[in-house]
C-alpha cells in the first residue's frame, strides 16, 4: 500500500518508476509464500479449489486492471490508476496480522544477498539491453551480454552454495521442470497479451480508453466463473489434460485476435481477449497443482519460489520481446520518422500508417499464439511422465 500510494504522489517518472520496482519486489515476495500456504493448510484433495480461488487473483488483476485503469484515466487522471489498490492492500494487512502467525520451528536460513545482487543486475541489465535493441544496437548488445553474463554467475553460485536463493535441483524432477517451461510461456501469455491488447484496440479499432478498458472488461468476469470450476478440476483430473486444452485454447484465442482490423467490431474484440483469459484461466490451477505434486512435500516452499519466479520471469521477457518484436514489424513498414507511440494511441491518420499498424499487430499475436502451440508439447510430456508414474505405481503395488 506504502509504495502504492508513493506511486501516485510521485513527483516525476522516475519516482514513479522507482515505485514500481518496489511494489514489484514486495509482490514477488507474496506470491511464493501464498502457494506454500495452500499446500499447508489444504488436503491434496482440496488444493486445486483452493488454488482455483488464489489464481483469480493472479489473473483477475491484470485482466479488470485495464478496464478500471482505462475509466479512471479518462475521468481523472493518471495518477488515478494506483488508487484503487490501496484498500486491498490495508485489508491484505488486516488479514495477515490476525490469521498468519510465525511459525517458530521454521529454521532461519542466511539471505544470499550476492545471488540477489547477481539475479536483479542481470535482469535488469539483460531486459535493458533487450529493450534498446531496436535503437542503439551495440549498447543493446553490450547489455544482452552483460546481463547473460551475470545470470551465468548467479546460477553458478546456485549449483555450489548450501542455501541458494533460488534451489535449483527442484528442476531434476522432470515434471517440475515442465511445469516450470509452461510457467515461463504462461507468464509471457498473460502480461504480453495484457500489453498488446490495449495497444490493439486503441491503435486499430481505435477506441477511447474508456472503450479500451471496458472491451476487457467481459473477461474478467469471465475468470470469476471458471477459476472455481478450473480448481475443481484440477483436484480430479491430470494437470496435462487441463494444461492440453488452456495451450491449444490460447494460441486459438490469439489467432482469433491476429485478425483484427480497422472494422473489428466490440463485441467481437471483447469475445476474442475472453476467449484467450477463460484458457489462461483454465491453465493456473493445473500448472501449480501438476508441478508441485511432482515435487517430495519437503521442497515445497522452493518449489513454489521457482515455479511463481518462472512465470514473472516468462512476463518480464515477453512484454520486451513482444513490444520489440511489435515496434520492428510497424517499424519496418511506416519507416523511423513515424511516432509509433501516436499509433499505439490512436493517432494513425492515414490509410499507410493504419495498415502498417494492423499487420504488425497481426504478425505479433501469431507469434504469441505459435508459442502456446509449441508449449502443447510440454504439456504432453507431462502426460507421458505422469502416465508412467501410474504404471510404476501400479506394478509396485501388484
Amino acid at each position: 500500500g506504502g509504495f502504492t500510494q508513493l506511486a501516485a504522489a510521485s513527483p516525476n517518472t522516475s519516482v514513479m518508476i522507482g515505485a514500481r520496482i518496489l511494489q514489484g519486489a514486495t509482490a514477488g515476495m507474496i506470491q511464493p509464500l501464498a502457494l506454500v500456504l495452500i499446500f499447508q493448510v489444504f488436503d491434496d484433495s482440496e488444493r486445486g479449489k483452493a488454488l482455483g480461488l488464489y489464481g483469480m487473483g493472479v489473473v483477475l488483476a491484470p485482466a479488470l486492471g485495464p478496464a478500471v485503469g482505462g475509466v479512471l484515466i479518462d475521468w481523472f487522471s493518471w495518477r488515478a490508476v494506483y488508487l484503487p489498490g490501496i484498500p486491498f492492500g490495508l485489508l491484505a494487512l488486516v488479514g495477515a496480522r490476525r490469521y498468519l502467525h510465525n511459525d517458530r520451528r521454521a529454521s532461519r536460513i542466511a539471505f544470499d544477498w550476492i545471488g540477489f545482487a547477481l539475479l536483479s543486475a542481470g535482469l535488469a541489465t539483460l531486459l535493458a539491453g533487450l529493450a534498446e535493441l531496436a535503437e542503439t544496437r551495440t549498447w543493446a548488445l553490450a547489455g544482452i551480454f552483460s546481463g547473460g553474463l551475470l545470470l551465468a554467475l548467479f546460477i553458478r553460485r546456485c549449483a555450489r552454495i548450501a542455501t541458494p536463493l533460488i534451489e535449483l535441483s527442484v528442476l531434476a524432477h522432470p515434471r517440475f521442470a515442465l511445469a516450470s517451461a509452461l510457467s515461463m510461456v504462461y507468464g509471457a501469455g498473460l502480461y504480453g497479451s495484457t500489453y498488446l491488447v490495449p495497444l490493439l484496440a486503441q491503435g486499430v479499432p481505435q477506441f477511447s480508453a474508456t472503450a479500451t478498458g471496458l472491451v476487457m472488461m467481459p473477461a474478467g468476469l469471465a475468470l470469476v466463473v471458471v477459476f472455481p470450476v478450473a480448481g475443481r478440476l484440477a483436484d480430479r483430473m491430470p494437470a496435462h489434460r487441463l494444461l492440453l486444452v488452456g495451450c491449444t485454447g490460447f494460441a486459438l484465442g490469439m489467432i482469433g485476435l491476429a485478425a483484427s482490423d480497422p472494422t473489428t467490431a466490440f463485441a467481437t474484440l471483447a469475445l476474442w481477449i475472453a476467449f484467450g483469459r477463460i484458457m489462461l484461466g483454465v491453465m493456473m490451477p493445473a500448472l501449480n497443482i501438476g508441478g508441485l505434486r511432482a515435487l517430495p512435500e519437503a521442497l515445497t516452499p522452493q518449489g513454489s519460489g521457482v515455479i511463481n519466479f518462472a512465470r514473472q520471469l516468462g512476463g518480464a521477457f515477453g512484454v520486451n520481446l513482444f513490444a520489440l518484436l511489435l515496434e520492428w514489424r510497424v517499424g519496418m513498414r511506416v519507416g523511423t520518422e513515424v511516432d509509433l507511440q501516436r499509433l499505439y494511441n490512436g493517432s494513425a491518420v492515414d490509410a499507410t500508417a493504419l495498415s502498417a499498424l494492423t499487420s504488425g499487430f497481426r504478425e505479433t499475436f501469431i507469434v504469441l499464439g505459435a508459442l502456446f502451440a509449441v508449449s502443447i508439447v510440454f504439456a504432453a510430456w507431462m502426460g507421458i511422465l505422469h502416465g508412467k508414474l501410474r504404471e510404476s505405481s501400479a506394478g509396485l503395488r501388484r
